[in-house]
């Protein structure tokens, strides 16, 4: 959908009774609120549609409450888990009055950064193409009170189970590190991954692959198609919300959190990046690495803000139990696979369009960035870094001054008992 118009039609079609109105908060939670079609004109997508902002963590005071929420009509969908016909629409959240974009609404930010990049002159589209992992489980359970505390995580194909009663117990259970990527009968997720892949295609998202991940218990990673950065940040929101409702509708949960389980590996999202002009990728070249010299000034640039970048991938300690060294680094630079607790991704292809942080000897590509699965500061952060940038040089050794966060054993609160 292009234009208001069409949205309003496509809806007739549809026979929607409902708007369901959709933003991101700066925590990156998608929220809602829900308004008859009848309500839905053409010039509510110029006007916008009001709401109380003041319940939105860290947004409004309640005597200056009333926002805008600005729909963006390529963004409308009927949503495919509402009892009654539904349209969906993403929106910009906007000042009362004025119109002026809000600054704390991370997609505004996003389409800021955007204009701004291009403003420079230095590219025209920034590229990003997120690889999100997550566990779907069978059941979770937790409390916290005055006389005890708990969590407990359980799922049908996890090894701890191998000794349960399930009357016949068959033994297909996958142990620790072993899950990637045996056939079923041992992988038990295929058909409910599968749905979650031909809703997202449905509904615009262009999936590359889906597979088992390496945990036990149903760790899981579907991959979809690049594109810029406000349309894939959309994308991202939309995948978890189809990955989360599947998962219900089957009677399991999912989850993003980076290390729900001891012992075995945690969930994270590689975000490749890169930087275009005029149709043509910028991060080729012929410095070190098979790099350009912009592409080794924007890695400078995610190292130098990397403890911001932390604050916004990697918001809480259980982000810092997942990778636990900085062999990324040390491995991409040097030109041979970078490490992390998890699988580096194998090259897939041999184009320009595809350089990488983590870059292979005789490879051309795009950078790279490694974070926790709750991530959306690369989304805002990512066009700065060419121009705030200082030029990587060579490889990176234990020797050479590097950002220390939470995640390096280094770092005190590495081995912290959190």
């Amino acid at each position: 959908m292009s234009t208001p118009k069409q949205v309003i039609e496509m809806a007739k079609k549809s026979g929607a009774k409902m708007v369901d109105v959709k933003f991101v908060d700066t925590f990156g939670t998608w929220q809602h609120f829900t308004i008859p079609i009848a309500e839905l004109a053409e010039d509510s997508f110029s006007d916008g549609l009001g709401f109380d902002g003041s319940s939105i963590r860290g947004w409004k005071s309640i005597e200056a409450s009333d926002m805008l929420a600005m729909p963006d009509p390529a963004s409308a969908f009927i949503d495919p888990f509402m009892a009654e016909p539904t349209l969906s629409l993403t929106c910009t959240i906007a000042e009362t009055g004025t119109k002026e974009a809000y600054i704390r609404d991370p997609r505004g930010i996003a389409q800021r950064g955007e204009k701004y990049l291009q403003s420079t002159g230095i590219a025209d589209t920034a590229v990003f193409g997120p690889e999100a992992e997550f566990f779907i489980f069978d059941d979770v359970r937790f409390d916290s009170k005055s006389n005890g505390t708990f969590y407990s995580i359980d799922g049908e194909e996890a090894i701890w189970n191998s000794g349960r009663d399930e009357m016949p117990n068959l033994g297909y259970k996958i142990r620790h590190k072993e899950g990637y990527f045996p056939v079923g009968p041992a992988d038990t997720q295929q058909d409910i991954r599968t749905e979650m892949c031909l809703v997202m295609e449905k509904l615009g998202i262009t999936v590359e692959r889906q597979h088992h991940e390496v945990a036990t218990a149903g760790q899981a990673e579907i991959d979809f198609r690049f594109d810029t950065l406000v349309k894939t940040a959309d994308n991202m929101m939309l995948y978890k919300y189809i990955i989360k409702n599947v998962a219900k509708k089957h009677g399991k949960t999912a989850t993003f959190m980076p290390k729900p389980l001891f012992g075995d590996n945690g969930s994270g999202m590689h975000t490749h990046q890169s930087l275009w002009k005029k149709n043509k990728p910028l991060f080729a070249g012929n410095e070190y690495a098979g790099l350009s010299n912009l592409a080794l000034h924007y890695i400078g640039g995610i190292l130098k803000h990397a403890k911001a970048l932390c604050a916004l991938c990697s918001p809480t300690t259980n982000s810092y139990k997942r990778c636990q060294s900085l062999s990324v680094l040390h491995g991409a630079a040097d030109g041979r696979p970078g490490r992390c607790a998890e699988q580096d991704r194998p090259g897939r292809t041999d184009r320009q369009e595809h350089v990488r942080i983590a870059a292979r000897r005789n490879r051309q590509g795009a950078t790279d960035l490694r974070q926790s699965a709750r991530g959306a500061g690369p989304f805002r952060k990512g066009p700065r870094v060419p121009v705030e940038g200082r030029r990587v040089h060579g490889r990176l050794s234990g020797n050479v001054d590097q950002p220390q966060t939470q995640g390096s054993r280094r770092h005190p609160a590495a081995s912290a008992p959190l």
